[in-house]
Parts: structure tokens; C-alpha cells; sequence
């Protein structure tokens, strides 16, 4: 995952107070709405790193044919990446 835990924690707290202190959510409980929202970041997190693990291993079982085809590594993974995200409807 590319943030820390530390730093998924910052972002759900400043998130949901800046959400309750301009009045664009009413929050009842912000301790809870903290939590969830570190939980949202974290599951988000989490398919993007799936995905990316699944790009990794197509990669390597094309490992041949991407060196024959001189392509860098960087431009085909995102390309994999980007058709997959597009496929499953996820937002990367």
C-alpha cells in the first residue's frame, strides 16, 4: 500500500471534520465516522494493490514476449493496468 497507516488515519480525520465543520455532513458520531471512512480509504487501497499483484503476474508469464516486443516495463504495465481497472469498472 503506498500510505501508511498513520497517514490513511490523517486523511479520514481530516476528511470528516472538514465534512462536519462546513456543514456538507451531518456526523453523530465522529470517532465512528473516522473509522469508517479509514476503513473505505483502506479497502480502496487494497484492490489497487490486488490489481497491481495481478498486473505483476501477467507480466510475468509474458515475460518473453514483452522483452521480444522491447517495450518498457513502466508503459506495459500501466496499459495492463488501465485495461484491467476499465474491465472490473474500478476507478485507479
Amino acid at each position: 500500500m503506498r500510505l501508511s497507516a498513520e497517514h490513511i488515519e490523517i486523511i479520514a480525520y481530516r476528511v470528516i471534520h472538514e465534512l462536519a465543520k462546513n456543514g456538507l455532513a451531518a456526523v453523530d458520531d465522529l470517532v465512528d465516522a473516522e473509522a469508517r471512512m479509514n476503513a473505505v480509504i483502506t479497502d480502496d487501497l487494497l484492490i489497487e494493490d490486488r490489481l497491481n499483484d495481478e498486473v505483476r503476474e501477467i507480466m510475468r508469464a509474458h515475460d518473453d514476449q514483452i522483452r521480444r516486443a522491447d517495450v518498457q516495463f513502466h508503459e506495459m504495465f500501466k496499459a495492463i493496468k488501465v485495461r484491467l481497472a476499465r474491465e472490473r469498472n474500478i476507478i485507479i
